[in-house]
């Protein structure tokens, strides 16, 4: 009996998994749509993490690099935000992601309007991407 109880824990799927799983079943006009962790203001945005709720200007944006892990059955986006403060990365599961990229997009004029989608290929390959960097005399 205790091996079959092993077995069916060895097959179960992960909590990660799972949750993924469930994200994906909301429609994505819902996923897209939400804000998430964040608000958005004309000059920045507020994000509200473990620690807290952070305020960040846009101009206190010193760099935007975009990378994927392999999570072994399929890859995650991320994304590193380095402000004067410090960092903090999102992930496509983070509440919030779809609008966020987008309104990178808008603020960072120079930022490949297509990084999101060309990132993804080849899979499994970190394709680390600088997508913004602040020069040096900003």
């Amino acid at each position: 009996m205790a091996f079959l109880q092993s077995l069916k824990n060895l097959l179960k799927p992960a909590p990660q998994k799972l949750k993924r799983e469930r994200e994906l079943m909301k429609p994505f006009t819902g996923r897209y749509d939400d804000m998430g962790i964040f608000t958005f203001t004309g000059d920045g945005f507020t994000i509200t993490l473990k620690d807290g709720t952070h305020a960040i200007q846009w101009h206190n944006v010193e760099k935007l690099t975009a990378y994927k892990i392999d999570l072994m059955t399929y890859d995650e986006i991320c994304l590193n935000i380095v402000t004067n403060d410090g960092s903090f990365t999102i992930t496509e599961e983070t509440s919030g992601w779809y609008q966020f990229v987008e309104k990178t997009k808008l603020v960072f004029t120079g930022i490949d309007k297509d990084w999101d989608a060309t990132i993804v290929y080849p899979s499994f390959a970190t394709n680390l991407t600088v997508l913004y960097e602040k020069p040096a005399n900003a």
